[in-house]
């Protein structure tokens, strides 16, 4: 593959991670599900598989792996400080149940709990159980990280792809994907910029140069009256 064909994988698989991260909020049936899961599966397609067995992992593998075992650490020691905060406050805890350890999960259960660390008092009944004053912004950097080791990732597993006739096809049809997310995203998240700033830097397509090269179009600024 090209550099630009490159660029459109990365941004399929940070697609798939803020599809993690948010999908649950779309309409069942709507058009974006469906194109969400499929650049999951195009992803998956595309992109060898370097965890079989006798494959030696990648150095990006494994600090990819690293990540979310630290992240996966901070996930319990806030769920289990939130049933501790639930014997005063019944029910408080069912906001922070964790799902499985896998990668999607734990993107998936950060992703929520960090909305409802979004809230300063939320925040502070940790905080009176001892979680350091910064636990919501050590969760928030580190998953930044993830994201970065992601596209690194990326680059290792895309030194053994070739350009064949059904990998042209697959960038092709995930070129449309991006452009057809980008509608759906933007319309449904009008009103939530945090969100949409989220969706652009997963989004975006970077110029390398050359023809054909192209880059996502920005979400157009909310304007108030």
């Amino acid at each position: 593959m090209n550099q630009q064909d490159i660029e459109v994988f990365k941004t399929l698989g940070r697609i798939s991670r803020f599809s993690i991260t948010h999908g649950a909020a779309f309409p069942a049936g709507c058009i974006a599900l469906t194109e969400f899961a499929r650049c999951a599966v195009l992803v998956e397609e595309i992109g060898p598989d370097d965890s079989r067995p006798g494959t030696p992992a990648s150095p990006s593998t494994l600090a990819m792996d690293h990540l979310f075992d630290k992240v996966w650490e901070d996930l319990k020691a806030i769920s289990g400080t939130a049933r501790t905060i639930s014997v005063k406050e019944p029910g408080f805890s069912t906001r922070f149940r964790l799902g499985d350890d896998t990668h999607k999960d734990i993107l998936a259960s950060a992703g929520d709990f960090l909305e409802h660390l979004e809230d300063p008092a939320t925040v502070a009944k940790f905080v009176a159980y001892l979680l350091p004053a910064d636990f919501a912004a050590t969760l928030t950097a580190d998953l930044a990280e993830i994201s970065g080791e992601s596209d690194q990732q990326t680059d290792d597993k895309l030194q053994d792809v070739g350009d064949t006739a059904q990998t042209r096809l697959i960038i092709k049809e995930g070129r449309a994907l991006i452009k057809s997310l980008n509608t759906s995203v933007r319309n449904f998240f009008r009103a939530k910029p945090e969100i949409l700033a989220e969706w652009r830097t997963a989004s975006r397509l970077h110029h390398t140069g050359g023809s054909g090269a192209e880059e996502t179009p920005a979400a157009p600024a909310i304007v108030t009256p």
